[in-house]
């Protein structure tokens, strides 16, 4: 579906409908399942190295999506003109949006389980307690308010008049919190080097 038929959504739920639309509905299908089931595998198998491979496979999606999009794509579509900013918008928010949500979820719940596998819960480190405060500081900025700046560049991209000037604020300020999002994921990698020596 062209986001040139579509329509300003009214509601969370027409929102999500017309971004499956436009992303294509088995992305949307693929995107949503792929990152949740494979930590959910993972820990049924009660083998860590699988449950270990699916956190790398997955952490490092994560932090690779969020160094291109803070370093490259945010700057590259402030750089664009009005209507080509909204021509690449429109193809990358909805994917974007459906994906990135799913896979946040299932790095920190592979972590989560990894570590169960491991017995670190039993007595978490520092290094341990970090990485989970840290985790849970991404998914509450996820789901916060890059969440909420990305549903605004869709509302304004699918609707039948742009405005331009909100589009880019509203693409400005998602690129300065994704530095933060990286930031955050640099400390957190860190913490990953602090329990695997023991700290």
């Amino acid at each position: 579906m062209s986001l040139a038929d579509a329509h300003r959504p009214t509601s969370r739920r027409e929102r999500y409908s017309l971004m499956a639309d436009a992303a294509s509905r088995p992305f949307t299908v693929g995107a949503v399942a792929v990152p949740l089931l494979l930590p959910l595998l993972g820990y049924l198998s009660g083998d860590v190295r699988v449950m270990f491979t699916v956190h790398l496979f997955l952490g490092a999606f994560w932090f690779g999506t969020a160094v291109l999009g803070a370093v490259v794509l945010g700057p590259v579509m402030g750089s664009l003109s009005e209507e080509a900013n909204v021509e690449f918008a429109e193809g990358f928010v909805p994917k974007m949006n459906l994906l990135m949500e799913p896979v946040s979820v299932g790095v920190v719940g592979s972590g989560v389980g990894l570590s169960a596998m491991m017995g670190l819960l039993a007595s978490p480190s520092p290094s341990l307690w970090a990485a989970l405060v840290l985790a849970v500081a991404l998914l509450v900025l996820g789901f916060g308010p890059l969440h909420a700046f990305t549903s605004g560049m869709f509302d304004e991209i699918a609707a039948e008049e742009t405005d331009h000037d909100r589009l880019a604020s509203l693409n400005a300020k998602y690129g300065m919190l994704s530095m933060v999002e990286l930031v955050l994921m640099v400390a957190i990698v860190a913490t990953m080097s602090g329990i695997r020596w023991g700290f």
